[in-house]
């Protein structure tokens, strides 16, 4: 039965008593599911390319890039490389010697000032 009240508001409340609207009982159904996974095959999940470094040593890691890296040079830029290293290594070793010698310039010039000023405190 097809009944039609126009646009009124009492309409549209009678309507809404006549039509009770039951409660949902079933929720979720699996029907038909597994057929549709596989009709195109359940594949298994791909591996990756590189394995996960998560969770990894960090230092290890760092060592790991700079391994990989080296291995790619050509041995000029590898002789280049330790060249580098060893007069980098002289610098800092003559800059530790100067910082060294100057720690014992200042040594010797407070030894000198309290020697100074223990005299001065004895007069």
């Amino acid at each position: 039965i097809l009944v039609h009240f126009g646009s009124s508001v009492a309409a549209r409340e009678l309507l809404g008593e006549l039509l009770v609207v039951m409660a949902k009982s079933k929720n979720h159904t699996n029907h038909n599911q597994n057929k549709k996974a596989h009709r195109n095959g359940i594949k298994k999940a791909a591996k990756p390319w590189k394995m996960s470094t998560k969770g990894m040593d960090p230092k290890f890691l760092r060592n790991q890039r700079y391994a990989a890296r080296s291995r790619t040079m050509t041995q000029e830029s590898k002789d280049r490389r330790r060249e580098a290293e060893t007069i980098r290594t002289q610098q800092i070793a003559a800059k530790r010697e100067r910082a060294s010698e100057q720690a014992k310039k200042d040594k010797e010039r407070e030894r000198q000032a309290a020697m100074v000023a223990a005299a001065k405190k004895k007069k």
